[in-house]
């Protein structure tokens, strides 16, 4: 079996964009919190002002995320345009399937390294790149060659896989190396 073209945002960049309607959930919800808080304020209901903070942090939090998402889509769309995205290749180091329906527990998580760099993403993420589980019909097996373009979230903390190719059964298996 050859080598399978699983994901490629390098011929649709235009796909790359921030999850507007994720993002505008969380807004939404800080501001009408703050509504709510005033309301209760204007009523002279004087003790809901200790939420107050907890809800100008809350929307302040989804405005910074919102800010991010939106910043980091059009660098990795520039990046990808360019062909200045990173790319590693070659059989996986370790392996950590992931669930497909998991829990907000990091055990949820698909973990795998190549060459050096780490991959880690849920089957439930909202987020640019690559996230399909093992489990939930993914093609990363802990036996497979690997070839990845992505780009780097370094708020986040992680790589964005925007171009994965794969060859089912190449390599050794590579270890589970992480907790359950």
């Amino acid at each position: 079996m050859g080598v399978l073209d699983v994901f490629d945002l390098t011929r649709r960049p235009d796909l790359i964009r921030p999850a507007y309607a994720f993002d505008l959930l969380f807004l939404v919800i800080g501001l009408g919190m703050i509504g709510v808080v005033l309301f209760f304020c204007w009523r002279r209901q004087w003790n809901i002002l200790f939420y107050l903070p907890i809800v100008l942090a809350w929307t302040t939090g989804a405005v910074w995320m919102t800010w991010h998402d939106i910043r980091h889509s059009h660098a990795a769309r520039a990046l990808v345009q360019s062909g200045r995205f990173a790319s590693v290749e070659g059989c996986l180091d370790q392996f950590h399937p992931g669930l497909a329906n998991p829990s907000e527990a990091e055990s949820g998580l698909e973990r795998w390294n190549v060459a050096g760099q780490e991959f880690l993403y849920a089957a439930d993420e909202v987020r640019l790149g690559y996230h399909r589980v093992e489990p939930g019909g993914g093609l990363v097996h802990a036996d497979s060659w690997v070839r990845v373009g992505y780009v780097r979230d370094d708020m986040r903390g992680h790589n964005d896989i925007v171009r994965l190719e794969v060859k089912q059964h190449a390599c050794p298996a590579a270890p589970d190396l992480w907790p359950k």
